[in-house]
């Protein structure tokens, strides 16, 4: 004699079970904000040192975090595919550091207000002018390797907020008699929304 099927019963027995479980709980209704994008790019001002090819100063780039008003920290890496930040070196004498074309990094952020953006970085120990003249660079010690670019600048859902930090060469490389002495200038000097 064959058994009757007993699959139906027990679907059934669990359909009711999970409506009996599910009926106790409520929706809500909340929309989480989409993520835009920030990118950071670097500016050289020089006019006493011309931006060639073969003309060089260095900023090697270990860390560059942008601050929330709330004061969270927001890390910036190479791109938006990025999982960390890897140590890289900038030539500040780069044409596309004249042109403020040069990205230095762009992290997913989410909308909010932000008020300003640090760089961990170390100068070069040179300058190197017309590929072959190797000027010295003393840093000062009263120089910081953490420089604080601060400028309230606001982040919106689904668009890209472009920061240039501005490194001023005139007045950061202060000439000696056979060397050149490092004191930071620095600022933001534009904040575009796309």
């Amino acid at each position: 004699m064959k058994r009757p099927h007993t699959f139906f019963p027990i679907v059934m027995g669990l359909i009711s079970i999970a409506l009996f479980f599910n009926s106790g709980c409520e929706q809500y209704d909340y929309a989480s904000p989409g993520a835009g994008i920030l990118e950071v790019r670097l500016r050289t001002v020089s006019t006493n040192i011309e931006f060639r090819e073969l003309n060089n100063f260095v900023l090697t780039l270990t860390e560059l975090i942008a601050y929330r008003n709330d004061g969270a920290r927001m890390p910036v890496y190479q791109d938006v595919k990025a999982i960390d930040r890897k140590t890289a070196s900038y030539n500040t004498l780069q044409p596309k550091a004249r042109d403020s074309s040069l990205v230095i990094g762009q992290a997913y952020v989410p909308p909010g207000d932000f008020v300003s953006i640090n760089m961990l970085m170390t100068p070069g120990i040179n300058v190197i002018l017309d590929g072959y003249r190797f000027v010295p660079v003393i840093t000062s010690e009263t120089a910081s390797d953490v420089l604080v670019f601060e400028k309230p600048f606001k982040t919106e859902s689904y668009k890209t907020t472009v920061v240039t930090l501005t490194i001023d060469l005139d007045c950061s490389l202060v000439k000696g008699v056979d060397w050149y002495y490092f004191y930071p200038c620095y600022y933001i000097s534009s904040i575009q929304t796309y």
